[in-house]
């Protein structure tokens, strides 16, 4: 009965050569005739062919990226027929060559000798074409033995393409980046000239708002109202364009680094009622009750005294401005570990809901439309309150309730001075801090 297994065609023509055919078995003689001089001739017969498994020999040579079969030294032994056309040189050409005529970039034998059986790694380069093109490449390396010796399988692909995106994608990327930075060095011109403008831009408003009382004060004096009402509208809206202005401008020195910091001791009772008498106006405006309570032994803070007192007075503001008839309270009390102070600031006004929540701490927002229509504002009120807290080492956390109120809570630590020292007195949003 006839062999039916399919062989190898090399090794089916050297089994021809020897006088050897599957339908007899060979003698012991004839058989180790064969096997002594089959290893001379493969290599230096059929072009340096290879006796690889079937299956994988059609699948190199079929194969849309170059292959490259070559031994530790870089002699090319076989190569498909992409490579051929990637290079530009018939495969004959290729047989008699090595990997350094086409391949620039790595030095032949450096790799390959200390190559272990198995191990595959890729690396890039750059091959050049018969016609002295060069274009980059992708090589996939891997060792394995035939016969008894190391031979080298490269996979080759032309990554030309890729680089060009990739250049494109890097030079896209430069152009953003100075783009970028242009952007941030405009936003701080624009700040730095703003913050530099304060007292030109307050001196003159000031004096309309003074001259304003003045002449409110001597119609009353002589009892003539016949323009005190138009002079009262001039006043409002010299302090509310003044508002505006100031706001601002302190956010505007803030992302300049211009904002200072003065740290002092507080007494919190003194700070407190300071505040319940500038905010108890606001209040009575929308038939509000304000309610200031102080719970807790620690009495004094060491800090920015005016930053502490801004951030109060813009959460009660907006308490008093957005609740109408109902109750605005300030709570006030060290946390357990009374490292930090915690300020809590409740209304039962109009409340927000959780979108409305995460914007408004942006600058020039504010709850929605509507909200600037009916209730005015630049919506740089919460942006610069929350600010202030980051440069004071603090926090703040807001939660609201659509119609039921909201909840602004703040934590600054009890001893900004210490807390600085103990950061490494890494202060990046203020320009100085001052000791007092």
């Amino acid at each position: 009965m006839s062999d039916k297994r399919i062989y190898h065609p090399i090794l089916a023509k050297h089994l021809r050569e020897a006088g050897l055919c599957v339908d007899e078995a060979p003698s012991a003689e004839q058989w180790r005739q064969f096997l002594d001089g089959i290893d001379e001739k493969l290599g230096a017969d059929d072009g340096g062919m290879l006796i690889l498994d079937r299956n994988f020999d059609n699948m190199i040579r079929h194969a849309v990226d170059g292959f490259f079969i070559h031994d530790t030294r870089g002699n090319i032994i076989d190569a498909n027929q992409a490579a051929c056309q990637m290079l530009g040189y018939t495969h004959d050409e290729l047989l008699s060559m090595g990997v350094a005529d086409f391949e620039m970039d790595l030095e032949p034998g450096a790799i390959w000798d200390d190559m272990t059986v198995d191990e595959v790694y890729t690396v890039e380069g750059t091959h050049r074409r018969k016609d002295g093109e060069t274009y980059p490449v992708e090589t996939r390396v891997g060792a394995f033995m035939v016969d008894g010796r190391k031979v080298i399988l490269a996979l080759c692909r032309d990554i030309t393409d890729r680089k060009q995106a990739e250049q494109k994608l890097r030079r896209l990327n430069n152009e953003l980046e100075e783009a970028r930075d242009e952007a941030i060095r405009a936003n701080h011109s624009k700040s730095a000239f703003l913050a530099n403008m304060s007292h030109e831009l307050r001196t003159p408003l000031n004096a309309v708002i003074g001259y304003s009382e003045f002449l409110i004060e001597e119609m009353t004096d002589r009892d003539d109202q016949i323009y005190a009402s138009d002079v009262e509208r001039i006043l409002t809206a010299g302090r509310h364009l003044l508002s505006l202005i100031n706001d601002i401008l302190d956010l505007s020195k803030i992302e300049a680094g211009k904002v200072e910091l003065d740290i002092t001791d507080i007494s919190l009772s003194e700070m407190l009622a300071d505040i319940e008498s500038t905010a108890e106006p606001l209040a009575r405006k929308n038939n509000n009750q304000l309610t200031i309570e102080f719970v807790g032994d620690v009495a004094e803070m060491r800090s920015d005294v005016t930053k502490i007192r801004q951030i109060l007075f813009n959460l009660l503001s907006n308490a008093c401005k957005f609740t109408s008839q109902g109750h605005v309270t300030l709570r006030v009390q060290p946390r357990s570990d009374t490292s930090l102070m915690e300020f809590s600031v409740t209304d039962t006004g109009t409340g927000m809901t959780e979108e409305q929540l995460d914007r408004i701490f942006n600058a020039f927002q504010q709850a929605e439309k509507s909200t600037t229509r009916k209730f005015g504002g630049t919506g740089l009120g919460l942006a610069i309150t929350k600010h202030y807290c980051a440069m004071l080492k603090g926090s703040i956390h807001a939660e609201s309730t659509i119609d039921e109120g909201t909840t602004f809570t703040v934590q600054l630590p009890v001893d900004l001075e210490q807390t600085l020292k103990t950061a490494g007195s890494d202060q990046k949003e203020a320009a100085a801090v001052t000791y007092t």
